[in-house]
């Protein structure tokens, strides 16, 4: 993460944890079950999941859509 917070500055808000709760979100918008995206994060329980699934902590999309196109050159 110190490499990519050097390089591109836009994205030092985005840490390892709210990556994990936009993955998440991500997920369960795209359909993919409580259960898979608990397993999926190492969750003991779906009640975890659920608060990670829903929150406001997540990486702005226009970041992340500028992220995934940074990573893809």
């Amino acid at each position: 993460m110190k490499s990519v917070e050097r390089r591109h500055k836009e994205l030092i808000h985005a840490t390892l944890h709210k990556l994990r709760h936009t993955g998440a979100t991500l997920a369960k918008e795209a359909g993919m079950s409580l259960e898979a995206i608990s397993e999926a994060l190492t969750h003991s329980d779906t009640g975890t999941t659920q608060i990670y699934v829903n929150t406001s902590n997540v990486v702005p999309m226009a970041v992340g859509e500028f992220a995934l196109k940074s990573l893809k050159q």
